[in-house]
């Protein structure tokens, strides 16, 4: 009975999908017939584009001074039988003889099948660590399914919009359509071609579309002339600036198809990710804040802002990662070893001492006592003891219990290095240097540290990133038994859906963490254009990184006393902190989070009567969060832009996904009432939990 109710239900929604867009259908024919009918507007170009200049020069100047004296190379404009059209100049060849109709036309069929480039979500199991976010957001996530389920056939242009993105301009007909029916938050136009802008000056009575933004309080970015990656640097730049949760669901009109809006389009639909996360989130950020007050108190110093040791201009680093290419290298790297500084990270650590090497120094990053758990799965303390170990200042002091001798890190966008670089906090900090693009792997962290410090030459071996046969990690390390099976610890298959450039080989698979991870390590080397970066693996290509086999590696024959060297370079990068210690205690003892905590709800409880009045509450939640980022309170900020992040992202799309304004403020409410409780729980929580370490247990996992 129960398998003939589902038939029923199930045949029973492809009815009603069939409906939905047949109704699509019928409404898209009227409005097709609508439009064929209506005469191109008539215009006097010169008068439109002088009160266009005009415009810009008050709303966006940069744009004016571009195209004020602006002369046309490729395309311009002529009068073809009483009509404004785009001509090429080398050939005379007009582009679309029905160019205002087709314009609009093209833009109703947009509207009725909106294209979108989406993020979402999955769900987690419930945290051992009782973090809150997983809990909300796991609300937020099940809401959404049956929201997806219920709307997806209905679903079409929203009249409110939270973020617009359009590929290519052309002349424009179609942004006054769009704009009289649909309420615009964040309107972003990449145009490729200066020409076509500039055209477009004399066709589109922009003056009007700029106060008409201004006056509803929505944005208008301009990308102009530029090519496919500078584009998505740009939107990326605008998207982390003004609020990158709209990357989550960003609403995507080309307006017309060249290599060059295509390159673009398909770069943002596959690299959009880069921008939506990275933010973590709040347990995380209290956890540190927490870490970072034991750790000083325990006097572990920090990393100090000197200039290099000259010897590490010439010395060469080997960062040994965990990927199945440390296996084919290992002899390699056991025959060198004398002559290098070895640099382990993370459980690489567990397959060196089943080689049988010591690494000169030991990396983590990791903010969980997992990471202590994974330390001891080693079962060697006496080895662990003998290994330096470089961490960021987010670790929890069990781990650093482990080493005998360790040295922090300030990790950029951290609410305890907000307070410590924080000059009105009064903190101890004129000798103190934060390491930049640290995540989102423990490699990231390596290249981070040992570049800052000053070496130029830097070999990575088992730093694959990604996956070129079956093996995902060294065999010797914590994802195989002893006898090389898999634990499954590492799911490959549901992880690996994501294809890269290789290193030594075509392509290979690897995760969106991995792809991250070696974006990461390219922006950082673009830093450091003096540091010769080798990479020896057979994993994911990393920009700035040479490509290197092992016959190719040039290293001097000296043999150097590297426990002294190692001694040296920790006294020397070490900044004493028990001043430090006071003084950032002093400013957690101060009670504001929950007032600023309390302004943040203040901001949503109000009730709204339209979807464009929703996305400015939450436009304006960020900017209150925003507000405090050059002030001496700016730890705020990064205790609860994860949060803000991930919730706004759901809000939006339980928001605008339903066809009927009505419904999606229903939803809109329901998920804020989740926002609300979340918001409300992080008041107490970091109440409770400000001065606690982490204690989740899951040392079964790994043995």
């Amino acid at each position: 009975m129960d398998h003939l109710n589902h038939d029923i239900t199930a045949q029973i929604a492809a009815l009603e999908s069939q409906q939905q867009q047949q109704k699509k259908q019928v409404s898209l024919a009227h409005a097709i017939d609508e439009i064929n009918v209506r005469a191109q507007p008539s215009v006097d170009p010169m008068a439109l584009y002088h009160a266009n200049m005009q415009a810009f020069q008050q709303y966006i100047p940069d744009i004016y001074q571009s195209f004020v004296n602006y002369q046309p190379t490729k395309f311009e404009l002529a009068k073809i039988a009483e009509v404004l059209h785009l001509v090429d100049v080398d050939d005379n060849l007009v582009l679309g003889e029905n160019y205002f109709h087709d314009s609009l036309i093209d833009f109703e069929q947009y509207r009725v099948n909106p294209q979108l480039a989406r993020i979402d979500f999955a769900e987690e199991i419930d945290s051992v660590g009782d973090f809150i976010h997983v809990k909300y957001l796991n609300q937020f996530i099940r809401a959404l399914q049956g929201i997806n389920q219920k709307h997806k056939a209905e679903f079409v242009l929203p009249e409110a919009v939270n973020l617009m993105v359009c590929f290519g301009l052309g002349l424009g007909y179609f942004l006054p359509e769009m704009l009289s029916k649909h309420s615009v938050k964040r309107l972003y136009i990449y145009e490729p071609e200066n020409d076509f802008f500039y055209a477009s000056l004399f066709t589109l009575d922009w003056a009007d579309i700029l106060q008409r933004l201004d006056d509803s309080g929505s944005s208008l970015h301009l990308c102009l002339g530029a090519d496919e990656d500078v584009f998505f640097q740009d939107i990326s730049y605008e998207l982390m600036t003004k609020g990158r949760y709209d990357s989550t669901f960003s609403f995507c009109y080309q307006h017309y198809k060249t290599e060059q809006t295509n390159r673009a389009l398909e770069k943002f639909n596959q690299q959009n990710f880069h921008v939506a996360f990275g933010l973590g989130f709040f347990d995380d950020s209290l956890m540190a804040l927490a870490h970072q007050y034991h750790t000083l108190n325990n006097h572990v110093p920090l990393l100090a802002k000197v200039e290099p040791l000259p010897e590490c201009e010439t010395r060469s680093v080997f960062i040994l990662g965990n990927g199945p290419s440390l296996d084919e290298h290992i002899d390699y790297i056991r025959a060198n070893r004398d002559k290098v500084l070895l640099v382990s990270g993370g459980t690489t650590i567990r397959a060196l001492q089943q080689y049988g090497i010591t690494p000169d120094f030991h990396l983590e990053m990791e903010r969980t006592k997992v990471t202590y758990t994974v330390l001891k799965s080693v079962d060697d303390d006496a080895y662990l003891k003998s290994i330096p170990l470089l961490t960021l200042n987010t670790v929890t002091p069990d781990v650093l219990n482990l080493f005998d001798r360790s040295l922090m890190g300030l990790k950029l966008q951290e609410p305890s290095t907000e307070i410590i670089l924080n000059a009105e906090l009064g903190c101890d900090n004129d000798n103190l240097t934060q390491l930049i693009f640290v995540n989102p792997t423990v490699s990231n962290l390596a290249l981070s540290y040992f570049t800052r410090m000053g070496f130029k030459n830097i070999y990575l071996f088992g730093v694959d990133l990604g996956f070129s046969g079956e093996a995902h990690h060294s065999k010797k390390s914590i994802y195989y038994n002893q006898s090389g099976e898999d634990k499954l610890l590492f799911d490959k298959k549901a992880l690996s859906g994501f294809l890269s450039p290789g290193n030594h080989v075509d392509e290979v698979e690897t995760t969106m963490i991995f792809q991250m991870s070696a974006k990461g390590m390219g922006e950082l080397l673009d830093f450091y254009p003096d540091v010769n970066c080798y990479n020896l693996g057979n994993g994911i290509k990393i920009k700035n990184a040479i490509p290197t086999y092992q016959a190719d590696v040039v290293l001097t024959d000296e043999v150097f006393d590297k426990a002294e060297f190692v001694d040296r370079m920790l006294v020397h990068y070490s900044a004493d902190t028990q001043i430090l210690a006071k003084q950032y205690s002093a400013v957690l003892e101060q009670d504001i989070f929950a007032d600023f905590v309390d302004e943040m709800i203040a901001i949503i409880k109000p009730p709204v009567l339209s979807r464009y009045d929703a996305l400015e509450q939450l436009h304006q939640q960020f900017k209150l969060l925003n507000s405090q980022l050059n002030t001496k309170y700016a730890f705020l900020v990064e205790l609860l832009n994860g949060t803000l992040q991930h919730c706004h992202a759901a809000l939006i799309k339980m928001l605008l996904l339903p066809a009927t304004a009505e419904q999606g403020l229903i939803y809109y409410q329901q998920g804020l009432d989740i926002y609300i409780d979340y918001l409300e729980e992080t008041k107490v929580k970091y109440k409770r939990e400000l001065f606690e370490v982490d204690q989740t247990d899951i040392s079964d996992t790994w043995k």
